[in-house]
């Protein structure tokens, strides 16, 4: 755990460096102050270079763990230009984390969000199943400081027009192990065919950073709508309520999901 903890410390050094990126924009003070950690899921490998955590892929074989670096880079650069420190746990310059236990690796991701006492957390994934009707958008988070900021993921994300998979409070090993706010997010299924086309597209991915990139304004921007904590609109105790209909667990999944890819 504590090699794992290092190599994030190591990764801090050069993530934190400003870079331009895709859809970076002109100087802003919206988020001036404000560190965050972007963790682009999966993506590590054990020490001899073979794979550790692939995550899902497609039946048309893009890789999760690609899609979310793309959009990771993409929502890093939207942060930076808004006055943010951002953070990445992987990087297009260094796309890979090395590690020998999946779970602590995970933990890790959250634990450099803890020692740098960022303002949030988000970890960025794409979803599978074995079904591939299974669609649509998930956010989960664990504690009470992550609420407002679950609720405005949840909010923006539905602009996707993709529906809604999951919502809820759900142990993870990120969402765990962060004492800031934090969320995990799924950006669509890779096993669903027409997803998985615009999860691979560039354009589609830059739409999905913006959409996170303003719940993260909505949330943390120096006039956010909601303080921090707080239910967002529509939130019943501090949760949203459920929504049903199109966005609803596909046929053959397991709570909305296909057997869990750990995260």
């Amino acid at each position: 755990m504590k090699s794992t903890i290092v190599l994030a410390a190591v990764l801090f050094l050069w993530a934190a460096t400003p870079a331009p990126g895709r859809g970076a924009t002109s100087g802003s003070p919206l988020l001036r102050g404000a560190t965050f950690v972007v963790d682009p899921g999966h993506g590590t490998k054990y020490p001899d270079g073979s794979q550790l955590n692939v995550g899902a892929v497609g039946p048309g074989g893009v890789e999760e763990q690609k899609v979310a670096l793309d959009v990771g880079e993409d929502l890093a650069a939207l942060l930076r230009a808004a006055g943010a420190k951002v953070v990445l746990t992987r990087s297009h310059a260094h796309p890979y984390r090395i590690g020998t236990v999946l779970r602590l690796d995970n933990r890790a991701r959250a634990a450099l969000a803890n020692k740098l006492g960022a303002t949030a957390f988000l970890a960025i994934h794409a979803d599978s199943s074995l079904a591939a009707s299974s669609h649509g958008t998930s956010v989960f988070w664990l504690k009470p400081n992550s609420v407002a900021f679950a609720n405005a993921l949840r909010k923006r994300l539905a602009s996707l027009n993709l529906g809604e998979s999951e919502f809820k409070a759900r142990d993870l090993a990120v969402t765990s192990e962060a004492t800031v706010p934090a969320a995990l997010v799924e950006l669509g299924f890779v096993s669903n065919p027409h997803e998985e086309q615009l999860l691979a597209t560039p354009a589609f991915q830059h739409q999905e950073a913006q959409v996170l990139y303003q719940a993260i304004l909505d949330t943390f921007g120096t006039a956010p709508a909601h303080g921090a904590g707080s239910p967002g609109p529509g939130a019943i105790g501090g949760h949203a309520a459920p929504i049903s209909g199109p966005g609803s667990p596909g046929p053959g999944a397991i709570g909305g999901h296909a057997a869990p890819i750990s995260k």
